[in-house]
């Protein structure tokens, strides 16, 4: 079994698939600077130190650490670094794994690189945004029904009024 080396992440190779959840599991850099980098980057103890089975989760890592090979596999970059979601003070940042990572041909400039990065943002901002309105209509039309309601309710109070103070008028006239 493979657990997350975030020290907030719950994520475990039997809980998560990659298939199902789009969550892999990366091996700490096997170059010392890089897996001190990595190391830093977990925010734990200062005693702690990465074994050779420690992993960390694709939920860290930006979207841009990533890219297909040849083969249609989806690879870690050499120079990512873990950054996203580590400290349970940090905003939770919504992360890539429910979605493909961007092609990259071996031809595409640094240029084309950082378009598709960019419309891939932009797509999850657009994503997050129409969900959010989705949320908002049906919140409407939830406040809608509510209204309603209490507009009968409201017309119905009235009419208890009027017949009740009908009734005081009639006990009044009865009684002289």
């Amino acid at each position: 079994m493979v657990c997350c080396a975030v020290s907030n992440c719950k994520n475990t190779s039997i809980k998560t698939s990659k298939n199902k959840d789009g969550i892999t599991f990366h091996r700490f850099p096997r170059d010392k600077e890089r897996r001190r980098q990595w190391e830093r980057a977990m925010n734990r103890e200062e005693e702690w130190r990465s074994s050779p089975f420690s992993a960390v989760c694709s939920e860290h890592f930006g979207c841009t650490d990533f890219y297909l090979t040849d083969s249609g596999l989806r690879r870690l970059s050499v120079n990512a670094v873990p950054c996203i979601n580590i400290s349970p003070c940090q905003e939770p940042v919504p992360t890539i794994s429910r979605l493909p990572p961007v092609y990259i041909d071996p031809s595409d400039t640094e240029e084309v690189i950082k378009l598709k990065n960019k419309v891939r943002r932009l797509e999850m901002i657009a994503e997050s945004r129409k969900h959010k309105l989705n949320l908002v209509w049906q919140s409407r039309r939830r406040l809608k029904k509510k209204l309603e309601c209490m507009k009968c309710m409201v017309k119905h109070l009235i009419k208890i009024k009027d017949s009740t103070s009908l009734a005081e008028q009639y006990n009044c006239e009865v009684s002289h």
